[in-house]
């Protein structure tokens, strides 16, 4: 049921037609999608008048840098802002509002042979710098809409617009669901979008247990330290939500890779896993991981008790995201057998 929802998304993306994401785990909010690649003036017009919000652009970080695009914000000092970079107009534009010459801009960003220089700033589109690796990287509407692009097989940018109802607010469920109907506007839920990449991973990788220092036991977490080819593991410093197998059993867990700041000085990066429900002595054998999604960037607390209190959050985190799946199909299953 999810996957045919999904499907029917992203053939009207492929159509160079429209689609309404509603972000129902983190603000609950509406927005209008469309790929960039089929973007023309009347879909940016309609945007304005029955969106009514912002118009952006989601495109890679990976884009945005080589784009000479920078944040506006230090966002290492606040993840929570949203990744808007300097507005830009594409050089041919006169001044650039025009739903012609925003549609211009916006497809400038599929073309393979653009440069930094094809892009005055500031301007009339704000561009969102979103992870490659979309909804296994960050839970956001920006990497969701990179998401739908890239199952849409196109190029890997999309242009939104937020909804908003005829006061001027955020549109409610009830008030997108209406104009869903009215406009024949199909609706995709975050919550689908996950559930169809539950099991895509970032990578697998294989670490032998090592003997650490114990801080992890000490408040309430033990962890596997792990030896890896850091040559065949390409992930960034932060939090994971994993998969371990060890002796063909599957377990579940999280993985911090980084320098610990809050607990050492040295520069030296560690793989440490906490495997829930697991309390075996594993010292020299070899764990599978499977790194499924990122949770957050490695950060220093002040203190053990708020790098404690922040470990708790992302456990809950990471069972929610990890078990989510099993019990939909248990669900599934149940209504099934009811029928």
């Amino acid at each position: 049921m999810i996957a045919s929802v999904i499907e029917r998304g992203i053939g009207r993306m492929k159509d160079g037609e429209l689609i309404i994401l509603l972000d129902d785990i983190n603000t609950g909010t509406g927005t209008l999608v469309g790929a960039a690649q089929h973007v023309t003036p009347n879909l940016v017009n309609f945007m304005t008048k029955i969106g009514k919000g912002l118009i952006s652009v989601c495109l890679t970080e990976e884009n945005a840098k080589r784009l000479d695009l920078l944040f506006m914000v230090d966002r290492s000092l606040n993840l929570k802002t949203k990744p808007f970079t300097v507005s830009v107009d594409h050089r041919t534009n006169t001044t650039g509002i025009s739903a012609y010459e925003r549609a211009d801009t916006i497809r400038a960003f599929t073309y393979e042979d653009v440069q930094p220089e094809d892009f005055r700033k500031p301007g009339h589109i704000f561009p969102l710098a979103g992870k490659e690796n979309g909804l296994l990287q960050r839970v956001d509407i920006v990497e969701a809409v990179i998401d739908l692009t890239k199952m849409a097989s196109l190029a890997p940018v999309g242009y939104i617009c937020d909804i908003l109802n005829q006061k001027g607010e955020m549109a409610s469920e009830l008030e997108i669901e209406t104009m869903s109907e009215e406009y024949g506007l199909p609706i995709l839920k975050m919550s689908e979008m996950m559930e169809v990449r539950r099991n895509d991973v970032l990578c697998t990788f294989t670490g032998k247990v090592i003997s650490g220092n114990q801080i992890g036991r000490q408040i309430g977490f033990p962890t596997a330290n792990l030896r890896i080819n850091e040559d065949e593991v390409q992930l960034s410093n932060g939090v994971y939500g994993v998969k371990v197998t060890y002796n063909e059993r599957l377990f579940t867990g999280i993985m911090n890779v980084g320098i610990r700041p809050t607990i050492s000085e040295e520069a030296m990066v560690h793989y440490e896993v906490h495997i829930f429900d697991f309390d075996e002595m594993i010292y020299d054998e070899v764990l599978q991981i499977e790194a499924c999604f990122f949770v957050r960037e490695e950060i220093s607390f002040f203190n053990l008790d708020q790098l404690i209190l922040q470990i708790k959050n992302d456990v809950e985190l990471v069972k929610s995201r990890l078990h989510a799946g099993e019990k939909a199909k248990e669900t599934a299953l149940l209504i099934g057998g009811i029928a």
